[in-house]
């Protein structure tokens, strides 16, 4: 469901080959993404103790992970109407199409154009909903490097973070930045969440500049104890 007083449409103008990929390739994206993720063994640690008590806690709750990883958080979290962020490009109009597809919304705007309106909408979003997820390194990288962003939201919402991670045994990557890894029918999926990290005492550069590089470091170390735990083979 959307709300009123949020962008959710990208101002730009897309070519006609564009508009038509637009109508065709989200639902048969998703469709496909939805049926080999309902092939696969799931695995999910802590999102109890650290997602759902943190809302029952907080009230509410941002979800930080890998551009890599949105698919999986999409196809978790399907149905709930959380939101999430991305660009005004064909690339993020293309995702927030496929995103709707799992029931969510995407707020639109980016690091570049749009970023004031983009923290705007995502104060506004988490008013009514009870999470938001980011993708720390979107929308083009570089992979596994976090944006200030989610910090900034932090601070002015007093919303705390979870990380959240994901890997998958046998997947195939994409030759894409992010090096997306689309799994395998019957491979196995662990999806994991770490400790809240609590919101940045104020806006000055040295407290969001700290929280950022804590949610990073937070995310790596998480994608680390996965490969651990599970001993599937290190995602490159």
């Amino acid at each position: 469901m959307r709300l009123s007083d949020i962008p959710y449409e990208s101002p730009y103008t897309f070519s006609p080959k564009q508009k038509t990929a637009l109508t065709i390739l989200p639902p048969m994206i998703a469709f496909v993404l939805k049926r080999l993720f309902a092939l696969c063994e799931w695995t999910v640690f802590n999102k109890e103790e650290y997602i759902d008590k943190t809302i029952k806690s907080e009230g509410r709750v941002l979800i930080a992970f890998w551009h890599e990883h949105m698919a999986f958080g999409a196809y978790l979290f399907q149905g709930s109407n959380y939101h999430t962020l991305t660009s005004y490009s064909y690339d993020g109009e293309l995702a927030a199409r496929i995103v709707r597809h799992f029931g969510l919304e995407a707020v639109r705007g980016s690091s570049s154009k749009g970023g004031s309106d983009a923290l705007k909408g995502l104060q506004k979003a988490l008013e009514h909903v009870k999470c938001v997820g980011w993708t720390l390194d979107g929308p083009k990288g570089p992979r596994r490097v976090a944006k200030p962003g989610i910090a900034v939201l932090s601070a002015r919402t007093k919303t705390p973070i979870v990380p959240m991670g994901a890997i998958v045994n046998k997947y195939w990557s994409l030759n894409s930045w992010d090096k997306f890894p689309v799994p395998k029918p019957f491979s196995k999926i662990c999806v994991g969440f770490g400790p809240a990290i609590p919101p940045p005492h104020s806006l000055e550069e040295e407290q969001i500049e700290y929280t950022r590089k804590e949610v990073e470091d937070a995310l790596n170390t998480l994608l680390y104890r996965l490969q651990k735990v599970t001993g599937f083979q290190k995602e490159e």
